[in-house]
């Protein structure tokens, strides 16, 4: 279950971080469309702290553009938070940098919300993902929920928040 617990973690810390797919992890990509359309409320560098329903706690930062619907870049969790999965067992997040990418919605481009699912060690596993970037485009709020098996008997919960860097 250890195993299962830790691939669980980072699959949740990159979901956490905007995403509605991750190349990376092997989840299906995204459908690129080419877009000249101006830069959406998600484009620039954001930086904040990610923390887990159990009290830790990471620094997290993006650099992110976002045309159309398409939001991608990079992300960079560093260390300090653990994720919480009940018998399953308890998992440090180590520092990651990862590449991401995913979508908005179309008709409410300050939102993103999405729903993953994956298979870990033969169990299906749900992310559910929310993301809302402030109408002024300076604070991102995100809320990650992982639905964990019954049998670890919790489902862990990720929140984060990051405000704009002005360049």
């Amino acid at each position: 279950m250890k195993k299962l617990s830790f691939s669980i973690a980072i699959v949740l810390m990159v979901g956490m971080l905007v995403t509605a797919s991750v190349s990376a992890s092997g989840l299906p990509k995204i459908e690129r469309s080419l877009s000249t359309s101006a830069p959406g409320p998600y484009e620039g560098s954001f930086s904040g702290t990610v923390s887990s329903d159990n009290g830790s706690q990471a620094p997290i930062s993006m650099n992110l553009t976002h045309r159309g619907d398409v939001v991608e870049g990079s992300v960079s969790l560093g260390n300090g938070l653990s994720v919480n999965g009940g018998v399953c067992g308890t998992v440090d997040v180590p520092s990651v940098e990862q590449h991401i990418t995913g979508t908005s919605q179309p008709d409410n481009p300050n939102q993103i919300s999405t729903q993953m699912a994956f298979e870990v060690s033969g169990i299906n596993i749900v992310v559910d993902l929310n993301s809302q970037i402030s109408s002024d485009g300076s604070v991102i709020q995100a809320q990650t929920a992982i639905d964990l098996p019954w049998l670890c008997g919790r489902d862990p919960l990720l929140s984060g928040s990051l405000n704009r860097i002005e360049s």
